[in-house]
């Protein structure tokens, strides 16, 4: 591979490393103040529903970013190994689709802690993960395509 295009992943890597702890410091931040000194929140009311929902929603955000820094640091080994594309990464990208759907129906879902109203599914919720799940059917075409070339003599 050439030296420019791997010091730019090298880079990319780097930077979403850099937004994934950021993510995760703001992930924290939030829920501190979601769980521990909101006062706006009535646990009384609907306590198995609130309580699934900050669940599932912490969950999947620790998923999230988990799936997010496991797929650079394969990134970075596939690129010492000479692979830009891992394989190891084809499944990660699945579960990363998945974990992220649930996370963005919890956080768009967020006023049910505050207010007495239904839970809902917003279409536009779908439209991040089905890119992720379309991104990770071209990675995965990506990394067979490397790995029978490199079983080509």
């Amino acid at each position: 591979m050439k030296d420019k295009t791997t010091r730019k992943i090298c880079i990319c890597s780097y930077a979403a490393l850099a937004f994934c702890a950021i993510w995760f410091l703001l992930m924290v931040v939030h829920f501190v103040q979601l769980i521990g000194y909101n006062e706006d929140i009535d646990w009384s009311i609907n306590r198995l529903r609130k309580t699934s929902l900050v669940a599932a929603y912490i969950i999947s955000t620790t998923i999230s970013v988990f799936l997010c820094v496991k797929f650079v640091l394969n990134t970075f080994k596939g690129l010492r190994e000479n692979t830009a594309f891992p394989m190891k990464n084809v499944g990660l990208l699945f579960w990363l689709a998945l974990a992220f759907l649930v996370y963005l129906i919890c956080r768009t879902n967020e006023q049910v802690l505050y207010k007495e109203i239904l839970f809902q599914i917003v279409p536009d919720v779908f439209i991040v993960p089905f890119c992720i799940l379309f991104f990770a059917f071209m990675y995965k075409v990506a990394a067979d395509a490397v790995e029978e070339n490199n079983l080509t003599i």
